[in-house]
């Protein structure tokens, strides 16, 4: 077998999908963490998430978060609001503006989904997810 770097190999692929998501969003006014976080909330009843079901689904620390949602905030991409469920909780909420944006951030992140997986086969395709989700886990 070759010597192959996997680790760089992904390490790559993670930046150079990064750059293309971040050139895309600035032609919209956003970042690329943005459209992600926009995309995940217009996916969720209500278009609402606590902060907590984000920062597990981008895998990102709340501090990170919270930076990200301040910038969101601040620019009227979201709003935070009482969880109906608990009111110690904030919900995460698209606002009207970020609404306005879901068609395009779908759109874009479709086209990618299908450059990335219209070469392989659906064997290739399961192989990959099982390596990358193998890494994620740390085992």
């Amino acid at each position: 077998m070759t010597n192959i770097n996997i680790g760089r190999l992904i390490k790559r692929a993670e930046v150079s999908l990064a750059r293309q998501m971040n050139d895309f969003a600035r032609q919209n006014g956003l970042t690329g963490n943005q459209m992600n976080i926009i995309d995940y909330l217009s996916r969720q009843e209500a278009m609402a998430a606590d902060q907590k079901a984000i920062e597990n689904e981008f895998n990102i620390r709340r501090s990170t978060t919270t930076i990200i949602l301040q910038r969101m905030e601040k620019r009227s991409l979201i709003q935070r609001i009482v969880d109906p469920h608990d009111r110690r909780r904030r919900q995460v909420q698209l606002t009207n503006s970020a609404r306005q944006l879901v068609p395009i951030v779908h759109a874009y992140i479709n086209s990618q989904e299908k450059r990335l997986t219209n070469r392989f086969s659906a064997d290739e395709l399961a192989t990959v997810a099982r390596v990358l989700r193998y890494i994620e886990e740390g085992d």
